[in-house]
């Protein structure tokens, strides 16, 4: 019986040195500046901006790129769910004893994933265009990970705009999450319209808000994006107006409504005139 142990524990040991080997050996992408790219990717990952680590992973560009992706996008939890940052709190708080045994077992260590995620956006976004090849993978990160919350996801879908150019590889992604019902569903509309230029989703995604709840809709970031775009405001402005008028707003969220006509002026000058008028002639205004 010990025998057999031993053989099995010597194999194990075997196996784990090949593994470790074939890593350490694998591609590692060019050399630069005397370092392998993965280096760099890996300290980058680690360093809050501006580091010489992402200006070195920017100088080397597109070639960089894999490697964020693989180490700054990708995690085992992804798809085994027991290694997400929720589930482990909520094993070690019920099973502490157990639990501090496993945390040294490499294989089934967990780490905030989401903090990688965070500065991989930023590699990415650094490297703009250049970065399109990660479209896939950032898609997957943000359909995949349980341990975002909402800035992380947001800064994912940011970082899609951001290396699509014009791009419509995200565009079936962004499409499915704007016509769902969460917090990402303006920004995805946002960042397709700002890949594409086809404002039918966005136009949609904002009467679908306006007609739930039309306070969700004023005063959001995305509407501040394209106060200047004449063909979105063609749009909008009788949105905007409509508004105004919803009986279930608030004085406060009016205000909010008047303000975003007032900001498209050279769009909403005839709407605004048609606001005051009806305020002068509707009694006790």
């Amino acid at each position: 019986m010990k025998r057999g142990a031993t053989i099995f524990l010597t194999l194990l040991l075997i196996a784990a040195v090949i593994c470790c080997a074939l890593l350490w050996l694998g591609d590692r992408g060019p050399t630069f500046k005397g370092r392998r790219t993965a280096d760099w990717v890996e300290q980058a990952l680690r360093e809050e901006p501006p580091s010489e680590a992402l200006d070195a992973v920017v100088q080397i560009g597109a070639p960089a790129v894999p490697f964020i992706a693989r180490q700054g996008l990708r995690n085992k939890c992804h798809s085994l769910y027991f290694l997400s940052d929720d589930y482990v709190a909520a094993f070690g708080m019920r099973y502490p004893w157990l639990y501090r045994c496993l945390r040294i077992l490499p294989w089934l260590s967990y780490d905030a994933c989401a903090v990688r995620h965070g500065q991989a956006c930023w590699l990415l976004h650094s490297l703009g265009t250049n970065a399109q090849a990660a479209i896939p993978d950032v898609i997957d990160c943000v359909k995949n990970c349980r341990g975002l919350r909402y800035v992380p996801e947001r800064d994912l879908i940011d970082t899609l705009g951001e290396i699509s150019g014009t791009n419509r590889a995200a565009i079936p992604y962004l499409t499915q999450c704007a016509r769902r019902d969460s917090s990402l569903t303006l920004r995805a509309a946002a960042t397709a319209y700002y890949i594409d230029g086809r404002t039918n989703l966005f136009v949609e995604v904002c009467e679908r808000l306006a007609r739930k709840n039309p306070e969700a809709l004023l005063g959001t970031q995305e509407l501040f994006w394209f106060r200047e775009d004449h063909e979105l405001n063609e749009h909008l402005v009788p949105l905007l107006e409509k508004l105004y008028w919803d009986p279930r707003l608030p004085s406060r969220s009016q205000e909010s409504a008047w303000f975003e006509l007032e900001y498209r002026t050279n769009d909403a000058a005839a709407a605004m005139a048609r606001v005051l008028a009806r305020q002068t002639n509707t009694p006790g205004s």
